[in-house]
């Protein structure tokens, strides 16, 4: 007689989930970095030269921002695909809104692009910045949001 021992958390559902929090940690904490120390050195102070200070800014950022976004977009599609072939429902709510968060940062990026070339062809405006500094404080929220519900949704996958 064979005996079966209770099958263990699917690991395509695990690992997809754990992949989704590492991105979602590293989203957050790179999101932290241009919140308190990349945009008030940028925008702060003199408006004197803000355009090719944003230029520079752009070439500099865009590479791991758009690898973090990748990376990031991989995750959630991992995570979804095992939460979709899986029987278990256990933190099925959590990867959905961790998957949305990481949907979202980069769509709301991708929405901002204009107001940062605007500046850096010397339209700065007040609103323009302020625009800005709100669309980051958004990201970097939902970014905790993220994280919070990727660890929600790895806690609790059924054993």
């Amino acid at each position: 007689m064979i005996r079966r021992h209770p099958a263990g958390p699917d690991p395509t559902i695990r690992a997809g989930r754990l992949a989704l929090l590492t991105t979602c940690a590293a989203q957050l904490g790179f999101q932290s970095m241009v919140t308190s120390v990349v945009y008030p050195t940028l925008f702060e102070g003199p408006t004197l030269g803000i355009g090719e200070r944003q230029a520079e800014h752009a070439r500099r950022i865009a590479p791991v921002a758009l690898t973090l976004y990748a990376s990031g977009l991989g995750a959630a599609a991992w995570a979804a695909y095992g939460s979709v072939r899986s029987t278990d429902r256990g933190g099925l709510t959590a990867t959905v809104v961790a998957c949305l968060t990481t949907v979202a940062v980069p769509a709301l990026t991708a929405g901002v692009v204009p107001l940062h070339m605007g500046i850096a062809q010397e339209k700065v405006t007040r609103p323009r910045i302020q625009a800005l500094l709100a669309s980051d404080r958004i990201r970097t929220g939902l970014a905790a949001v993220g994280v919070a519900a990727a660890a929600q949704s790895l806690s609790t996958i059924s054993h």
